[in-house]
């Protein structure tokens, strides 16, 4: 049942939406409250939703284009959506619901720590305790332009990180520190520093702000700032930007500092998550990078998968031990819970929590032409192969958010066979799925995937597929028309179709040996006699099943010959 209902105030119309939107009166009677009236700001909150419909996003979209003294604010109450609309650049503030007391938020891979004055004692405090191998750390502190900074000189005698020169174009890796140079700003793109000149910002050069942004855009929700003992408020407007993207932000207790302005001035946003004082600063940091392993024995785990699948109907029981066990250690340390035995009481009685835990073993990396080699030996050699057959079945078995079957789906249109084929994507995750249903995309995300394009054998401009307006790029009708996305395990073990093609690739991975055989097996069932397999660049499964032949080693591409 949908509850959509406005309460206009003197300046504001607040609107609610309970329930789900997957009906068109649903999303009907939402638009007749998206009327501009006598307000100038639009409040809109979303209680039940993970994914919104297209027809809502782009009118969110064109409503904002349309009217742009309009102050529109919009909250929701699933992390998930709120990650979906920051990727499509729209904010959104994330409302926390705990039912129990723990803390909601995703894995950690980069670390930022920035202060101003009195704050370099307190950066050598954490850097010598913080274990230096899973991930990189970013420090931006404010010194004059024309004076050396000593910092990186004076780590290397107490950290166990590599202190790395920084450079334009220097490559992020895990393990390594990372320390923007005087008079200059320090930047994240693509993997790479980018260090800029241009003017400084609230006073500063280089600026905690600029820092914070990129680095946002570069890691969202799995980036940690801490902000340390400092003057004036560098930083501080960005902190609600982190905050909608789901990233965590921490400060020191104002009281350990003489220069407590700025962290003051942080706390005062209302979205820092913690305010710890120092001791117990490096305390947090140190589980959230190396979390304490939980202890879990194979036994343990299996009963909790046991009761996950009575409960939620969900099979984890034969994902990799190990596997399964980090991933439950991430879920864990991010909500603050050290004892495995409370972890699967909260999981069985809270869903949200088991949410958590779901979209950690669901895993969604993927780009457009990702991994271009194998797209450009896909194009060569396979596809032009299937190009005899009069109908070509292809299934993306793990389809995530949908770049891998429009890739797919581009690659055929530039052979000229797009319009006898047919892709079938699916994935486990149904928020992937509708996410990939709706086709759009950040102009961004394009503009990272070009080059792979580009290698991949393509000879046009990427963006040519897709209908690019303010603020989003649309997948075009004749590309998304010839992709069926459905919700789907691969522990189904009965086969559905005959395909000439299915792509799974970097999902075996994560399966034991007897889930890994069950699916290639399934495979097998669901190929076409001379179909092909595309298995992913990390997989490393112990044998194939009968009836396959290595077509090419390198791309991991498989032909059924029996």
């Amino acid at each position: 049942m949908i509850n959509v209902h406005s309460v206009d105030t003197a300046r504001t119309r607040h609107i609610s939406v309970q329930g789900n939107l997957q009906f068109l009166p649903d999303r009907e009677q939402l638009f007749t409250q998206l009327v501009p009236g006598m307000y100038s700001e639009l409040e809109i909150t979303f209680f039940d939703i993970r994914v919104l419909p297209l027809d809502v996003v782009l009118r969110l979209m064109e409503f904002t284009t349309t009217y742009p003294k309009l102050k529109l604010k919009i909250n929701v109450f699933h992390r998930y959506l709120g990650s979906y609309l920051f990727r499509l650049g729209i904010r959104s503030h994330v409302i926390s619901q705990q039912t129990f007391n723990y803390k909601e938020s995703g894995k950690t891979r980069a670390i930022v720590l920035a202060g101003s004055a009195g704050s370099l004692d307190k950066i050598l405090a954490i850097m010598a305790k913080l274990p230096g191998k899973s991930i990189p750390v970013f420090i931006v502190q404010h010194i004059l332009e024309n004076e050396p900074n000593y910092l990186g000189e004076l780590l290397e005698r107490s950290t166990s990180f590599k202190i790395v020169p920084v450079t334009d174009k220097t490559v992020i890796r895990p393990g390594c520190v990372y320390i923007a140079p005087p008079g200059m700003h320090m930047l994240a793109e693509n993997g790479k520093i980018r260090l800029s000149k241009e003017g400084k910002i609230n006073f500063a050069r280089p600026s905690i702000q600029v820092t914070f942004e990129s680095l946002l855009k570069e890691y969202q929700d799995q980036l940690l700032a801490v902000i340390l003992c400092g003057y004036g408020e560098d930083g501080v407007q960005a902190i609600p930007l982190l905050k909608q993207a789901g990233a965590r932000v921490i400060i020191e207790d104002p009281g350990d500092c003489e220069a407590k302005d700025l962290l003051i001035n942080s706390w005062r946003t209302g979205q820092v998550d913690y305010k710890f004082p120092l001791p117990e600063l490096i305390s947090y940091l140190v589980r959230i990078v190396e979390p304490s392993n939980p202890n879990i024995q194979e036994p343990e785990l299996k009963r909790f998968f046991n009761k996950v699948h009575e409960q939620y109907g969900y099979d984890y029981r034969h994902y990799s031990t190990q596997s399964a066990i980090r991933r439950i250690a991430r879920v864990m340390a991010d909500n603050q819970l050290y004892s495995f035995r409370r972890f699967e009481e909260l999981v069985l009685q809270d869903r949200d929590l088991f949410e958590n835990l779901f979209l950690e073993c669901s895993i969604n990396v993927t780009d457009f032409f990702r991994n271009p080699e194998t797209f450009r030996t896909i194009r060569e050699k396979v596809l032009t192969y299937l190009d005899s057959f009069p109908h070509i079945k292809i299934w993306s078995a793990g389809c995530s958010t949908g770049q891998e079957a429009v890739s797919v789906a581009i690659l055929l249109s530039e052979l000229g066979i797009l319009h006898k084929s047919q892709i079938y994507a699916s994935d486990i995750n149904p928020y992937v799925v509708e996410e990939a249903q709706n086709g759009i995309y950040s102009p961004e995300t394009l503009e990272q995937s070009a080059e792979n394009y580009l290698q991949s054998g393509g000879k046009k401009d990427l963006k040519s597929y897709f209908i690019i307006k303010d603020g989003y790029a649309r997948v075009k009708p004749e590309v998304l028309e010839r992709i069926l996305y459905f919700q789907h395990s691969l522990l189904n073990r009965g086969a559905f179709n005959e395909f000439h093609l299915i792509l799974c690739r970097n999902v075996l991975i994560y399966f034991d040996h007897e889930l890994q055989t069950s699916v290639l097996e399934l495979f097998f069932r669901s190929l076409d006699m001379n179909g092909f397999l595309v298995l992913g660049e990390s997989e490393s499964v112990v044998s194939y099943p009968i009836g396959f032949e290595v077509s090419d080693k390198v791309n991991k591409i498989f032909k059924k010959i029996i």
